[in-house]
């Protein structure tokens, strides 16, 4: 797992995805020339590439609106999130039982 070497900056995002692209040449390379490669490793690179941009999407979207942690980018969608005093032990009961 990456995570907590991204998250305390001991590798940084610029490295893996060019580490990833590298290895995403690497196996076109490999292909053209046909050579076998197990698996469908071009397209999970593709999708892991996505999630590393949606990372840092998301990263500077919190650090450019902290308060998106506690309040809907939405404001319609406000009311699904919990709020004060609707906690109902008696349901709680009903649905654990």
């Amino acid at each position: 797992r990456l995570s907590p070497f991204l998250a305390w900056g001991h590798i940084s995002i610029r490295r893996v995805v060019q580490a990833t692209k590298l290895r995403q040449a690497e196996i076109s390379v490999h292909r053209k020339a046909g050579v076998p490669v197990n698996g469908d490793w071009g397209r999970a690179l593709g999708a892991f590439l996505s999630r590393m941009h949606w990372r840092s999407h998301f990263s500077q979207k919190l650090e450019m609106e902290p308060l998106i942690e506690k309040r809907d980018m939405h404001p319609a969608y406000q009311p699904l999130r919990r709020q004060d005093g609707d906690w109902n032990p008696v349901y709680y009961e009903a649905w654990a039982s």
